[in-house]
């Protein structure tokens, strides 16, 4: 079937998520490391991303865990900033897609940063449909959200193609019978685009 709609993740894809934060979190916390990044991930970022704990709370236990000088306040500043940049030109790469296709968001992601990220980006509003983990309790890798989408816009799984920077998601997309692309850069995408018939 030819596809018609297409599935975008939004962190690392189209715009930094939190990767990126080390460099400016190491000057804010006097202590540079490879490592920083992690101390934010695992359960709790997962929980932040099902909205089963606010950004405050997720903050202030990194802080207190880490025994880190510096308040959540001063993490949102350098989180909200890293937000500000775009993979490549993905902006404009969105823009003309959604010229031919139906444009679709689904992202793991905290509640907070949603109500930056969407009053900071404009070219989100290409995407005609956008569904978020905290809105659904569930994250990509399981199979919910996927099946909400499908329903939601009444279409076949064989209508969308999927694009995502985890190898993990593009699976589970696979099992509704999405077909994806695992992102690499922007000239990657395009053409793998062009492998299923997609052109700008």
């Amino acid at each position: 079937m030819t596809i018609t709609h297409i599935i975008f993740d939004l962190s690392e894809v189209l715009i930094r998520g939190l990767v990126g934060i080390d460099n400016e979190v190491g000057k804010l916390i006097g202590n540079q490391s490879d490592n920083l990044l992690r101390k934010f991930g695992g359960e709790d970022l997962r929980a932040l991303c099902r909205n089963e704990i606010i950004e405050d709370d997720y903050l202030k236990k990194i802080i207190t865990k880490e025994k880190w000088s510096c308040s959540p306040d001063e993490l949102k500043r350098v989180i909200r900033n890293n937000f500000h940049h775009i993979i490549g030109e993905m902006d404009e790469l969105v823009a003309e897609l959604s010229k031919k296709y139906s444009l679709i968001l689904l992202s793991d992601h905290a509640k907070e940063w949603i109500n930056y990220i969407e009053g900071y980006h404009d070219f989100l509003n290409h995407f005609s449909y956008r569904k978020y983990s905290f809105d659904t309790g569930h994250l990509k890798y399981e199979i919910h959200n996927f099946k909400i989408l499908l329903n939601d816009l009444n279409i076949p799984s064989s209508s969308c193609l999927f694009i995502d920077d985890r190898k993990e998601n593009i699976e589970t997309a696979q099992q509704c019978g999405i077909k994806g692309i695992l992102f690499k850069d922007q000239d990657q995408l395009i053409k793998e685009l062009a492998r299923y018939g997609v052109f700008l």
